[in-house]
Parts: structure tokens; C-alpha cells; sequence
């Protein structure tokens, strides 16, 4: 019965070696894991050198404590401990300067993977040109976004040599000559080994600006705007670009605005248009049908019903002469229940290429289908899944009739 007794109160997680430790840690809030240092003297220090953190405002029980912890946690981190992962968020008020004090630490710890919601307050993201970014490979900021605030400036001038991911939301794009009101902001021409850009809700400073997308690397490119943006521009230097993503108004022809993309290399597209009425933009039809023959080489096109309206608006579309997308193998509609494909959509796509399969999906499953398309990580597809509920794209024909007025 002693036996027994000694085996049952035997602590045998303490016996775990510390690289299992450590991961068993790492699954927590760091919160959570600097509380289980008071199990034993086994634990007491371990959490000093988990590498993979998580600080989240919510597992506190007030914003002063959460701010508290932050400020000196990491001087108690094991200064040789690198960080290799940390997800961040804060969505209350954060003082700016503990928040590049922070970056700065990360940096210097070599940080490879940085995921950070801060608040929407801050006039610039202070990410500074005195960093070092050489171990940096996965980038994804949020600003929560509040009503009658201006998000803050993305820099332009960053240097971030091994960036493979970078995802954005609620963030403006600026011109680096703040005089020249017509010019384009370059905030990427610095991430020379880019492959993935995922860009949501973030504006222009003002309308006459415009964004200048450059990398030689870039291979999918998602940009996701809120219907209420009036205008948005952009141009391509992206000659190895795959995959296409687009969500929002199209207000301009691809390969215009000195566009130096090849688009016949894009060979997968996705594009949703939003229910709304284009009161400023007297042919979207037009822009759409130039899309089209822009991207004819493509082979995986997602569009949705709402944009194939659009193109149905112009009279007789679906009769004239439209020697394209010969090499299309899989076709995929998003149906609304406000508004279903207009008749002869699908033979006029198909046209030419007629052994190509045609899938149909109803329109609350169109987060789902970009999220396979984007192949992205776990942590990413994380984040994801919350971009169409504030983009208005997963709402029910119901909350859509309240909602937009439309055509």
C-alpha cells in the first residue's frame, strides 16, 4: 500500500526533460506559464526561456495589469533565450513608447515571427529603420479599428531582407514625398524575398495618392476594401505574381497606372464585388471585362454572382466575340440569395474552354474557399477567418438588404 501510495504522488511531469517543458509552456498565455513557476523549484524558472510567447490583453483581469506585466516581463526573460514567435494584442490604449521598446527587444532577440494587434491610436507603427529585421520571415499587424480615427502610417522606408509573409489590416499608405499629393506610396520594394502580401481595409492618405506594389519575389497578392471606399489605386511591379486575390470596387484597368506585371503568368484569380450602387463609376462593367482579358491565361477563377451582374449590365455581353480564357480547368461562382449569376454567365466563361469543371458554392462559404486558395499557415488562417465578418462579406441576404441598396 506505501508503494503505491509513493508511486501515485510521485511528480512525474517534473521529470519531463525542459525542451517537452518548455513546449508544454509554450501552448499557454505567458501569463499562465510564468503562474506554474509555483509548483516547484523544478518550474520556477522555465518560463525564462519559452521562445514561442503570447500576450493577450484578455487573460488579464484589467488593462492596467496586462500594461503592467508587459513592461517587465521581458527583462526577466533569459537574456540568451531568443524569441522565435510572439502574438500580441492590445486593443485599449498602449503607450507608443513601451510598445517600440518592445520591438526593439524582439529584434535584437531575433524574432521570427511577429503577430500584433495594438490600438488604432498611434499616428505612425513605430517600426524603425534602426532595426535589425535579418531574422524576421512572418509579419501580421492589426490596429483595431474605432470610429473617427485615422489608422496609422505604414513606413515605407523598412529594409526586411528575409520576409516571406506579411499581412496588414487597418493601416494607411502614405507617399514618401508628402508634397507630391499625386505620387504612390512604396512601402514593399525592401522585402526582397516577399511571397505572400495579404493588404485589408488599409487606405490611401488621400485620394489623389496612389499604392506602388513591387517585388520580384511576390507570388500571391490579396488586397480586401471596404465598399465604402471611394476610390483606391494601385500599381504592379510584380512580374512572378500566381495568384490574384480581390475583394471591393475595381475603379481602374490592371495594366494601367504604368503597371510592369505581366498578368498572363497569374494563373489563379478571385474576385468579389460587393451589393452596392457605383455612383461615381459609370463603368465597373467595362473595368471588369478588361480584368478579364488581362488575365485570359488564367486556369482557377473564383468570381462572384454580385460581379458577374456587373458584367451583365452591359447589353448583350454574354453575344459578343470573346477568344479568352482558353486555358481555364476549374471555374467556381459565389451564388447570393439576393441576387443568383444572370442567365448565360457560366456558357460565356466557358466558352472556350469547355472541358474545364464549374463548381458553384453559396456566398457564406467564400472565406472558406480563399482560405484554402491562400495556403497560408495555421496561425494565419487564425486571423483570417475574422476578416469577412468586418469586410461585410459574409453577411446573409437578410443583413445585405438592410444594408446596401443595389441594382
Amino acid at each position: 500500500m506505501k508503494t503505491r501510495r509513493r508511486n501515485y504522488d510521485k511528480d512525474r511531469m517534473s521529470d519531463l526533460p525542459d525542451s517537452v517543458l518548455l513546449e508544454i509552456l509554450s501552448n499557454l498565455k505567458i501569463n499562465q506559464a510564468v503562474e506554474m513557476s509555483i509548483l516547484s523549484t523544478r518550474w520556477k524558472n522555465l518560463w525564462k526561456y519559452i521562445s514561442v510567447l503570447s500576450l493577450h490583453y484578455r487573460s488579464f483581469k484589467s488593462i492596467e495589469c496586462f500594461i503592467n506585466f508587459v513592461s517587465q516581463f521581458f527583462s526577466f526573460r533569459n537574456e540568451k533565450t531568443s524569441v522565435q514567435a510572439l502574438t500580441f494584442e492590445c486593443r485599449y490604449y498602449f503607450d507608443p513608447l513601451l510598445l517600440k521598446r518592445i520591438l526593439k527587444y524582439l529584434f535584437s532577440h531575433n524574432v521570427q515571427h511577429l503577430d500584433m494587434t495594438v490600438p488604432c491610436t498611434l499616428k505612425q507603427f513605430p517600426l524603425s529603420s534602426n532595426f535589425s529585421y535579418h531574422s524576421l520571415t512572418s509579419l501580421k499587424l492589426s490596429t483595431s479599428q474605432e470610429l473617427d480615427t485615422v489608422p496609422p502610417v505604414f513606413p515605407n522606408s523598412l529594409k526586411l531582407p528575409a520576409l516571406t509573409n506579411l499581412s496588414l489590416y487597418t493601416f494607411t499608405f502614405r507617399c514618401t514625398n508628402e508634397d507630391d499629393e499625386d505620387g504612390y506610396a512604396d512601402p514593399f520594394s525592401g522585402f526582397q524575398s516577399l511571397n505572400t502580401l495579404f493588404i485589408e481595409s488599409c487606405p490611401l492618405f488621400n485620394d489623389k495618392e496612389g499604392l506602388f506594389i513591387s517585388s520580384l519575389s511576390l507570388v500571391s497578392l490579396t488586397i480586401l476594401l471596404p465598399i465604402d471606399y471611394d476610390f483606391y489605386k494601385f500599381k504592379l511591379s510584380t512580374p512572378n505574381l500566381s495568384t490574384f486575390h480581390f475583394a471591393g470596387r475595381p475603379f481602374q484597368n490592371l495594366s494601367g497606372h504604368n503597371n510592369i506585371t505581366n498578368f498572363s503568368f497569374i494563373k489563379h484569380v478571385n474576385i468579389h464585388i460587393p451589393l452596392c450602387k457605383f455612383l461615381k463609376y459609370p463603368s465597373p462593367s467595362i473595368i471588369l471585362f478588361d480584368w478579364l482579358l488581362e488575365l485570359h491565361l488564367m486556369e482557377s477563377f473564383t468570381i462572384s454572382s454580385n460581379a458577374l451582374q456587373i458584367l451583365n449590365s452591359v447589353p448583350d455581353s454574354w453575344k459578343i466575340d470573346f477568344p479568352y480564357l482558353h486555358n481555364l480547368k476549374l471555374l467556381k461562382i459565389i451564388t447570393s440569395e439576393v441576387l443568383p449569376p444572370p442567365n448565360g454567365t457560366e456558357d460565356f466563361l466557358l466558352r472556350n474552354s469547355p472541358s474545364a469543371k464549374k463548381v458553384i458554392f453559396p456566398e457564406t462559404t467564400l472565406k472558406e474557399i480563399i482560405k484554402q486558395e491562400l495556403r497560408r499557415d495555421k496561425q494565419l488562417l487564425k486571423r483570417f477567418g475574422h476578416v469577412f465578418d468586418r469586410s461585410g462579406l459574409n453577411l446573409d441576404g437578410t443583413a445585405l438588404r438592410k444594408r446596401f441598396s443595389y441594382t
